[in-house]
């Protein structure tokens, strides 16, 4: 190899270092010629390598966060068709499990569900069917069902939300929620109670599903027949039934209706209808059903131009880079000079290449708090509607309950002397206590009702996810919900003793700001303090501790002389060394041990209050004393 390098050399430059001119062309000079051409080739071959494994790498990541974004989407439609079924499978549920139902008598049952068909009002019609099939429903109809797959599953104790189907009545598409009469505790069923909905709350949420021009969201059924889909030709409609895609001509469409029916969850690259596009798709949780999200390729890839515009500068300076690199080689004159700017220009990239890994990492940080922040904000909306359904219910419980006590007490006014089975009974059930009882019971179950829905309003204002540009927000808000999420840290437990939170609030307005980022600077700097007191707790003894017991204040105000808002965050825990003071916000510095933290945190609280608000935080400690972090934001944006 270095022989061919040479004599290419020497072809190059014939009348420098031609036999002829063996004054000027020496050993040492060819050696050292030699040596440096090797390691601009190495250098050249390296660089290259690493710059397309960085491309390949980053061009990876990149493409895999924004198919996960589509795929989040498809998600979201999903958990909004999925709570809307839950809570028509809980109302017939509920009507199935009342007594007028459970009596089978249609002649009370028909007033009954007529007047919930007009409370509930998703509902166009309620029906009863025997256990033989026979049906009677709202709208006077009398068809037999057996041979419906709804009738079936409920009569094998399921509830059930059935693919739609066109009404045997009624005549129309329509999604039937139906769920088994138990008659008594214990036996089969004695009949099924079934509630017919329109599909159109299913096209609503698949009509708004979509991720750029070109796309669009479909549902199928278990049988991969569209009950949802932008051509309406394809949805079965009263006059015709619809095809399955199944049976679909185009062999990829198939492929992925059979995953859909297989209830498979994935996001791939296909062809449909001579485009390529993304397709994401989920299953439902409560129906037989699967969400198909329909992107096409350039709308998600579209963000990789500029990826591979700044790859192709990057691939151009490279080239410009090697050429002068050969340059300075034919020019021997300016060998140390060039050694000596190629020395510098490599420090350089060694300093670029670590801010590209810093920038790298606070990528994935923010990537991870955007996901925690999207899940925080799914399970508030999760827990959220379950919650608010039996907050309500519990009212309507409670006059329930409390009609029946005074009912019974009536009764016993009336008739003070009850047969003897009558008042063996109620000895047995100790009437007395489950009048005094009850209504406790009713009113703690409100209580606790209550507290779900105020953590799930708190979850839900820290993530903040629909708060993408600045507004104007109560940072006080932002720092009770934060304390609320580590209220676990801040209560006692064997091991560690309570952490008291004091509140010095001042009279701020409302500021304009990123709230959800703002959240997490609270969140970093609130986790390090605790962290800090847990640390303390385990070096001070009983006594200390009661007489300086763990303390994290919070105190806000303005800041009149440069109209900032300041918020001071102090804790009494382990405090800081002059030189961890003077590094706290240097990215990947940390002094917790591995595993517990990477050094991310207070670097990202920095650059979001610093560069995203154009405000200051600041940090002074005592080592054995404790820490006080100020944060200033301005009261108003700043370009």
């Amino acid at each position: 190899m270095m022989l061919k390098l040479q004599k290419l050399w020497l072809e190059i430059m014939p009348r420098r270092y031609g036999k002829t001119d063996k004054d000027y062309y020496s050993l040492k000079y060819h050696s050292r010629s030699i040596i440096l051409l090797s390691i601009v080739v190495i250098l050249s071959i390296s660089i290259s390598a690493t710059a397309i494994t960085s491309y390949k790498i980053v061009k990876g990541l990149l493409l895999d966060s924004l198919k996960e974004q589509a795929l989040l989407k498809t998600h979201q439609g999903q958990n909004d068709i999925d709570n809307w079924l839950a809570i028509r499978k809980t109302e017939i549920k509920t009507l199935a499990n009342s007594p007028v139902v459970r009596s089978l008598d249609w002649s009370a049952m028909e007033p009954y569900l007529q007047s919930e068909v007009k409370r509930l009002q998703t509902f166009f019609l309620m029906a009863l069917i025997a256990p033989d099939g026979a049906l009677i429903n709202t709208q006077g109809g009398r068809p037999n069902v057996k041979d419906r797959e709804f009738f079936q599953r409920s009569m094998a104790g399921e509830t059930v939300a059935a693919d739609p189907i066109i009404g045997r009545t009624s005549n129309r598409l329509q999604v039937q929620i139906s769920s088994p009469i138990f008659a008594k505790t214990g036996t089969k069923p004695a009949g099924v109670l079934m509630g017919g909905i329109k599909v159109n709350r299913v096209v609503e949420v698949i009509s708004n599903l979509h991720q750029g021009k070109g796309s669009y969201a479909f549902a199928l059924n278990s049988q991969g027949v569209p009950i949802a889909h932008p051509n309406i030709e394809l949805i079965g409609t009263p006059e015709k039934a619809a095809q399955s895609f199944l049976n679909s001509p185009n062999p990829k469409l198939v492929e992925i209706t059979q995953q859909m029916v297989a209830k498979h969850t994935n996001i791939k690259l296909t062809q449909l209808d001579g485009k390529w596009s993304y397709v994401a798709y989920t299953p439902l949780r409560e129906a037989n059903w699967s969400v198909a999200l329909i992107v096409p390729q350039e709308n998600i890839e579209s963000p990789l131009q500029a990826l591979n515009l700044l790859a192709t500068v990057l691939g151009g300076l490279l080239v410009v880079g090697l050429i002068g690199a050969w340059r300075q080689v034919q020019l021997y004159e300016q060998i140390r000079d060039r050694a000596l700017v190629s020395s510098q220009q490599a420090q350089q990239l060694s300093k670029t290449l670590k801010e590209l890994q810093n920038t790298q990492s606070q990528l994935i940080q923010t990537e991870k708090m955007s996901s925690l922040g999207q899940l925080v904000a799914g399970v508030a909306h999760e827990i959220n509607n379950p919650a608010n359904f039996i907050h309500a219910n519990l009212n309507h419980a409670s006059e329930y309950s409390q009609g029946i006590l005074d009912l019974l007490k009536l009764y016993e006014q009336t008739y003070p002397n009850p047969t003897p089975e009558i008042r063996d009974r109620a000895q047995d059930l100790d009437i007395e206590f489950l009048a005094e009882d009850l209504p406790k019971l009713m009113a703690s179950m409100q209580v606790g009702t209550k507290r779900i829905r105020e953590i799930v309003l708190s979850l839900r204002n820290f993530s903040r996810l629909d708060e993408a540009d600045m507004k104007s927000v109560d940072i006080h808000e932002g720092l009770d919900n934060t304390l609320m999420i580590l209220n676990r840290r801040l209560t006692a437990t064997p091991n560690l003793p309570e952490i008291q939170i004091v509140k010095k609030y001042g009279d701020l307005p409302l500021i304009e700001c990123y709230a959800g980022s703002l959240n997490q600077v609270f969140m970093n700097v609130l986790v390090n303090a605790i962290d800090a007191l847990e640390e303390a707790s385990q070096k001070r003894s009983i006594e200390e501790l009661k007489t300086n017991p763990n303390q994290i204040k919070l105190q806000t105000q303005i800041d009149k002389s440069s109209n900032y808002a300041m918020v001071q965050i102090y804790d009494n825990g382990i405090g800081m060394c002059e030189d961890v003071k003077h590094r706290v916000f240097d990215h990947m510095f940390t002094t917790k041990p591995v595993g517990k933290g990477i050094g991310l945190g207070m670097a990202i609280a920095y650059q979001i209050v610093v560069d995203k608000h154009a405000g200051t935080i600041e940090v002074d400690s005592t080592p054995g004393y404790g820490t006080e972090f100020t944060i200033r934001i301005p009261l108003t944006r700043k370009n």
